[in-house]
């Protein structure tokens, strides 16, 4: 979903609805914050292609110095190691921060739908209270009271 599919969403106008700028606050903070994320990832995506490419760069330069010096063959291998931990770093980190954002994103999908169930759950009790309110101005209405007012003459005053 986009930035403007979110702020611009529609809302049906009713009596005593939702505040609709408030929503829309809401909404456009909500876009702001995916929008955050998504710049994140991607740039965790670019940092990741980036390792990768020095990383295979470097096992490039280490197997031309293996082939070219057979005498180094032991520098080569601890030069090897360190690569491999450096690399196994990067992407351990990597994968911790994509835990965390993708936990961060489900706790806030969750608050989200609570947040939601929430406003359902309000909407029912407003509609079941609006309810009750114009039952009872219809009764109002189906009195007898209005009978008498509508039978009632202009000459009933002067007798």
């Amino acid at each position: 979903m986009k930035r403007e599919d979110i702020t611009n969403k529609k809302f049906t106008a009713v009596y005593r609805g939702l505040d609709e700028q408030a929503v829309r606050q809401h909404l456009a903070e909500v876009a702001d914050a995916l929008e955050q994320k998504d710049a994140r990832i991607r740039q965790l995506e670019e940092m990741l292609n980036e390792r990768e490419e020095n990383l295979n760069s470097f096992k490039s330069v280490e197997s031309s110095i293996q082939e070219a010096i057979l005498s180094a063959s032991k520098a080569g291998d601890e030069i090897k190691l360190r690569a491999q931990n450096y690399s196994d770093s990067i992407i351990q980190k990597a994968e911790t921060e994509g835990e965390q954002i993708i936990s961060r994103a489900r706790q806030r999908e969750n608050h989200m739908m609570e947040h939601n169930e929430d406003l359902k759950r309000q909407a029912k009790i407003f509609r079941a209270r609006y309810k009750l309110l114009i039952q009872a101005q219809l009764d109002l209405l189906e009195t007898e009271d209005w009978e008498r007012l509508l039978e009632f003459n202009s000459s009933d005053l002067e007798k």
